[in-house]
């Protein structure tokens, strides 16, 4: 017997209460009264309770004791937790007890800290005990030592056990054990054992009730009962994360070869592993790249590494399972050479069994549980996995834990543990990740391109920058649409109109599908991840295989999924939870340009017309399209820009554009930004805080402080124009319901119309020589003259015909081929600030074009540079002596 040497055992306190309450104080009397037994044979009088508390991690007493024959006094603080005791609470006890000591020199202190103390915990006590002799530490295994010494317990001898515990119950103290398969090395049944008189009853029915047991036969050796387990039950199944086949495969995490990205979370990864640093958890959203970055992570390992999926969890002996499964995958590399009584029966001999394992020197072995957010689901399987989160952060030798869960999952609300999740975030490295940024983006559409063998056009290749948001897998679904429609034949134009609404797609994913089969995928959606036992119960093998061959739903062992919660989400509630993300990059003000151009040729006109009106690049033109498609205001089109048929047919033309901005903004990220920044500030938002959320909403969206603010200024005006916002004098508000908005557009001119504004900016010369050359007051339009027509246009003095082409219709402005003076001049005049320019020039010979141009600025409630108003004054001045005014410089000239 005495042979039997025992490490690391565990306490168990059992007792029978029906209400969480009444069990708690009863651990808490029969934890009391153990203690008081321990005191006893340590020489101490029964001791008097200070304090007596049943935590969430389990039960603490304080007491004050005096020793039988010496009469020396004591204190102890006595902590059964479920955790490893840590150092903060040892030395808080010290503390104490240092502080009694200034009054109570002799007094005694024992700290006992079941089961164990951490690493830390266990050097402080020791450093103490070497220079204090009046204080003592006690974990469970120096216990179980002092009652075996005193013949109070004796252990379970027996062959092929593991994972002993101390059992109290009201009706004695007792040894029990796991009795170990010797093929499987795991738990086949219970044994327990009472140093005489045997076991109580009601302590074998309370074991067998513990989770200790896990739900195994429990054997008191000295009852007829024998020992002879059934074969011991079946191992959990455990999977490995298995990868993608290509880029775009976004049903699966990337596989190392096609993964993306994330170098500096990729390099603190490494250098933690590599340190020896311990356990880290990856945290994420959905689809932003966790299993990805295991598997790279993984990939890149010296010595073994698995990354496991943990929806196939559901019990405590999973943790054990997929521990051995990892190791003996290292000990096949000749990494590690396991113990011979290794033992996988509990996460604790797992992790005991890993501890005393030989392992060559630099070996290391990483072990990534992945989907973790399916565990929370379970409290006692989340303790196995804390505590072996909590050994990692103790032992950090040969082996790393990682544990990777998303942020937004939100079946938490009644039994989520939070205690025990943050005990594992708490002992652990925390890497968080964010959607993919532009160089990420930039990589997977090149990619993209090398798939299609074509260059993506800048509006397809903005559309998915934008929409997808910086989300992998999002950008990865619209990129395979991409693929799968350029193959059926259609262009990207036709592409950019309809392939990039999420809400489509998915529906596209169900198009197909019969009404048994919908039913049977909202039953998974439902419930997932859902034994795939339930699911063929209800539905037919072949209906839920057909699923499966589609993939709308996956198969993670025995259990069912959608193949994205994105789509989970979206066949529960019918929408899904993205926002439109397209940058807006001109105000309403630039925009209306292009909407009154269109108004005035029927609602259409071709794009190279309009650039050559404009006198401008056809790039211009596509911006100004562009915010129209993203608004919704026009269709995707090649080689011309049309208004909707709704805008046109509408009696008010600027009512319906006004509304249809708005819907498409409140349907925008940046609108729900503005709303929560609203919130926040009592209803008023700044330029500066809101270009903060947007550069942080749009990740994938390069950009200077600069040009972020000058976003968050087109956008405010967007929603100012669309009624959804209104300027204040410190920034902007919510507009109230039915408010109507601010400008137009629709009023702009169009650009002929727009050439009767401003004058002049050019000299005269050109302009009178297409006078000059008419035919029957017909003009000939040179292509490079535009900007010299467009002078005449705005003087009225010519203006253009139903067929396009330019007539004089200023009479008698022309005669025999040269321009009469007086006829321009009074033209001149009929301009803003004409006249008065005109009399300035007749009255004052010294004026200068400055002083010209400045009455044009006034006319035109305009502000210009100084450059401007030289060009400005210089121009006219010109006009004006073709008019037949002398200026000073014509003076200067004629007095030559």
């Amino acid at each position: 017997m005495n042979g039997i040497i025992v490490k690391d055992p565990i306490v168990l306190l059992l007792v029978e209460q029906n209400s969480s309450a009444a069990k708690a104080n009863a651990r808490g009397h029969l934890f009391e009264h153990f203690m008081a037994t321990i005191m006893h044979h340590l020489g101490y009088q029964k001791p008097s309770t200070d304090k007596l508390n049943e935590t969430s991690d389990g039960v603490e007493i304080d007491i004050s004791l005096k020793h039988s024959m010496s009469r020396s006094e004591a204190i102890a603080e006595c902590k059964a937790y479920s955790t490893n005791i840590n150092v903060g609470l040892l030395t808080a006890f010290y503390g104490r007890l240092a502080a009694r000591r200034l009054t109570e020199p002799n007094l005694e202190g024992f700290f006992f800290a079941l089961p164990r103390m951490t690493a830390e915990a266990t050097e402080q006590a020791k450093s103490i005990s070497e220079r204090d002799s009046a204080f003592k530490s006690f974990t469970a295994s120096e216990i179980w030592t002092l009652l075996d010494e005193r013949d109070i317990i004796s252990p379970v001898d027996i062959n092929q056990v593991s994972d002993h515990a101390l059992v109290v119950h009201e009706s004695g103290v007792y040894t029990a054990a796991l009795k170990i398969d010797p093929l499987t090395r795991t738990a086949a049944q219970v044994a327990i054992k009472a140093i005489s008189g045997g076991v109580a009853a009601a302590a074998i029915d309370l074991l067998g009730q513990h989770p200790y047991s896990q739900g195994l036969q429990v054997v008191a050796l000295d009852s007829s009962v024998p020992m002879t387990p059934e074969a011991p039950p079946s191992a959990p199944l455990v999977i490995e994360v298995n990868g993608s086949h290509s880029d775009f495969e976004y049903q699966l995490p990337a596989s190392p070869r096609y993964f993306v990205g994330r170098r500096d979370s990729l390099r603190e990864l490494v250098a933690l592993v590599e340190s020896r640093g311990g356990p880290f958890v990856l945290n994420a959203q959905s689809g932003w790249g966790k299993s990805s970055l295991a598997l790279k992570l993984a990939s890149q390992m010296q010595g073994a590494a698995m990354v496991v999926d943990t929806r196939t969890a559901t019990s405590g002996s999973f943790v054990p399972a997929a521990i051995r499964k990892a190791v003996e995958s290292a000990e096949g590399s000749g990494i590690v050479a396991l113990p011979e009584e290794a033992s996988w029966a509990t996460t604790a001999g797992a992790l005991s069994s890993i501890q005393n394992a030989s392992w060559t020197p630099d070996a290391h072995l990483l072990i990534i549980f992945d989907q973790f957010e399916n565990v929370f689901t379970d409290p006692l399987l989340t303790q196995e996995f804390r505590d072996a989160a909590l050994w990692n952060s103790d032992f950090r030798t040969n082996v790393t834990f990682g544990f990777a869960w998303k942020t937004d999952y939100v079946d938490w609300i009644e039994n989520h543990p939070y205690r025990l999740r943050d005990q594992i975030r708490g002992a652990s490295k925390v890497v968080h990740l964010s959607p993919f940024g532009s160089r990420e983006v930039d990589t997977l559409l090149k990619r993209l391109e090398t798939a299609v063998q074509l260059k993506l056009s800048k509006e397809l290749r903005q559309r998915l920058r934008e929409y997808s948001q910086g989300l992998p897998w999002l950008l990865k679904k619209l990129s395979g649409h991409v693929i799968r429609e350029f193959k059926s034949g259609k262009t990207q134009e036709q592409l950019i109109g309809e392939a990039l609404n999420i809400q489509d797609l998915f529906d596209s994913d169900l198009q197909a599908l019969g009404p048994q089969e919908r039913d049977a995928l909202g039953f998974v959606a439902r419930y997932a991840p859902v034994r795939a036992t339930e699911v063929t119960e209800k539905y037919s093998a072949g209906l839920v295989q057909s699923l499966l061959n589609q993939r709308l739903i996956v198969q993670v062992g025995e259990k069912l999924d959608t193949y994205w919660d994105i789509f989970r989400d979206y066949l529960n509630t019918g929408r899904v939870p993205i926002e439109d993300s397209y940058i807006l990059r001109l105000s309403p003000n630039s925009v209306a340009r292009l909407v009154s151009e269109l108004l005035a040729h029927g609602g259409s006109h071709v794009t190279s017309d309009i650039s050559e009106a404009w006198e401008t690049s056809e790039n211009v033109v596509w911006n100004s399209a562009r915010e129209l498609r993203q608004l919704g205001l026009a269709p995707s089109e090649v080689g011309q820009v049309s208004l909707i048929s709704e805008i046109l047919n509408a009696e008010d033309q600027e009512a319906e554009i006004r509304t249809r901005v708005a819907t498409a903004l409140r349907r925008h990220r940046a609108y729900s930004e503005f709303m929560e920044l609203a919130d926040r500030g009592h209803g008023t938002v700044t330029v500066a805080p809101f270009a903060d959320r947007m550069r942080l909403a749009f990740p994938a969206v390069e950009g200077t402080e600069n040009t972020w603010i000058t976003y968050a200024r087109i956008f405010l005006a967007w929603l100012e124009y669309a009624g959804l916002a209104l300027s204040a004098s410190n920034g902007y508000a919510q507009a109230p319901e039915g408010s109507p908005g601010v400008g137009s557009l629709t009023s702009k001119p169009s650009s002929f119309a727009r050439k009767q504004g401003v004058f002049p900016t050019v000299a005269p010369g050109p302009a009178i020589e297409l006078l000059r050359q008419s035919v029957d007051g017909r003009l000939t339009i040179p292509r490079q003259r535009k900007l010299h027509l467009a002078q005449l246009v705005s003087l009225k003095a010519v203006s253009p015909s139903e067929d396009g082409s330019f007539l004089i219709v200023s009479d008698g402005l022309v005669s025999n081929g040269e321009v009469v003076p007086e006829v321009l001049l009074e033209l001149l005049r009929a301009k803003p600030g004409g006249s008065r320019a005109i009399e300035l020039l007749q009255s004052n010979s010294s004026v200068t074009p400055q002083d010209v141009a400045e009455i044009f600025e006034s006319a035109y409630s305009a502000t210009w540079t100084h450059s401007t108003k030289d060009k400005v004054g210089k121009s006219f001045f010109a006009w004006a002596r073709a008019a037949g005014l002398r200026t000073r410089r014509g003076a200067r000239r004629a007095a030559r």
